[in-house]
């Protein structure tokens, strides 16, 4: 199967790119939500009643900048859970283009799973796999994960895919009203993180929204108050989610969610008074 998929957003483009993907019980993804209240979203989950549980990244190509959000799982990540060897790099060469075309990379958050091919190579030893970019983090979120107190166990592997970028003296940080270019800047959307952000591509008449972790499944468009166990401040988090998509829904805009099932990208519609997600083809 192919890993990317492409489309454009006027004069900008942008690829939603697969890394791996894992299925898992849907009663156990969102707190307090159990097998049963899936009963009328069968849709989004397998024949086998599961939910699948996408990893993956994207790239925009804006004002002659190529970004990629967030890097995946990276490798290494542990192979046996998933169903698929982490292939972030493989499918971006498909797709046409090479880590070394990358100016650069910006972070909806640093949970592990979004920051795994930062670096490749050895312990001890690592590279960057983005040569020719700037990391661009958020204050907040760096302010976070490097202030002292115990973290969540799924932050970032610090010393393999943050210290490298900072020895390198390739880490960029950010405010809220960060730009990446004309086209493309980020939007605030804490919750699942404090400094969690999406990024807002706006060209011509055309927008998207790269939804990062703010919103992880399409049943939360039905359901937007469901949110998953690890989010660290589930309020504020459920009030970043109504934000976008309604914002979203507004502008008629495509939504990119990474962990959707690939190819990830879609719209929001509304069907007998309930809004509700559909991928593009």
């Amino acid at each position: 199967m192919v890993g990317f998929h492409k489309v454009n957003v006027g004069d900008a483009e942008l690829f939603a790119l697969q890394d791996s993907w894992v299925t898992r019980d849907p009663g156990t993804f969102f707190a307090g939500v159990g097998s049963d209240a899936w009963a009328p979203y069968r849709e989004w989950l397998d024949n086998d009643g599961l939910l699948v549980q996408n990893y993956g990244s994207f790239i925009i190509r804006s004002e002659g900048k190529t970004m990629l959000v967030d890097t995946g799982l990276g490798e290494a990540a542990d192979p046996s859970v998933l169903k698929q060897p982490p292939s972030l790099l493989v499918n971006m060469e498909r797709a046409g283009i090479l880590a070394t075309d990358i100016d650069l990379v910006l972070f909806t958050h640093l949970h592990w799973d979004h920051t795994g091919w930062n670096t490749v190579g050895a312990e001890g030893a690592w590279q960057l796999t983005f040569p020719n970019a700037r990391y661009v983090i958020q204050q907040k979120e760096l302010d976070y994960w490097m202030s002292p107190g115990e973290k969540p166990a799924n932050g970032p592997e610090f010393d393999r895919v943050v210290a490298p970028v900072m020895a390198a003296d390739r880490l960029e940080v950010v405010g809220d009203d960060y730009r990446a270019s004309g086209e493309v800047s980020a939007v605030p959307t804490p919750g699942h993180t404090p400094g969690h952000v999406s990024f807002r591509i706006a060209s011509g008449t055309e927008s998207a929204f790269i939804l990062g972790d703010s919103v992880h499944k399409p049943v939360q468009l039905s359901e937007p108050g469901w949110y998953p166990g690890f989010d660290l401040d589930p309020v504020e988090s459920t009030r970043s989610r109504r934000m976008i998509l309604d914002r979203a829904e507004r502008e008629n805009a495509l939504l990119a969610g990474g962990h959707f099932e690939f190819p990830s990208l879609g719209y929001a519609i509304t069907v007998d008074g309930k809004r509700t997600f559909r991928y593009v083809t």
